[in-house]
């Protein structure tokens, strides 16, 4: 696979569905976080499938996410339950770093 071949462009991942290991939809992905030094994603905070969400976002390090060509999403290696469990935030507190949620995030995800 040529490099052209992986690159993707930031409009184009918004509304991408994220599924379970199993293939089932847990969300789609709502914003995409970019460490600006590094030029590398760093986190994608998806939006929960359903109706009653609450108006947060789960985000997720870019880290445990795999994109599956067959299914034209993202897969991740966890149960529905653990995404549920995962933290979770308004857009407000995802638009300040100070809030913590990276830190928060990759706790979680640790290991």
């Amino acid at each position: 696979m040529a490099v052209d071949d992986r690159l993707v462009k930031s409009g184009d991942l918004i509304g991408t569905p994220v599924t379970d290991a199993k293939g089932h939809k847990l969300g789609v992905i709502r914003e995409v976080f970019v460490d600006r030094d590094a030029g590398i994603g760093r986190y994608v905070a998806v939006e929960p499938a359903g109706l009653f969400t609450g108006g947060k976002y789960h985000p997720l390090p870019w880290r445990v996410l795999t994109f599956d060509d067959k299914a034209e999403a993202y897969a991740v290696e966890i149960t529905k339950d653990r995404f549920k469990d995962s933290p979770a935030y308004d857009r407000d507190q995802l638009a300040k770093p100070s809030h913590g949620w990276a830190q928060q995030v990759e706790r979680y995800f640790e290991g």
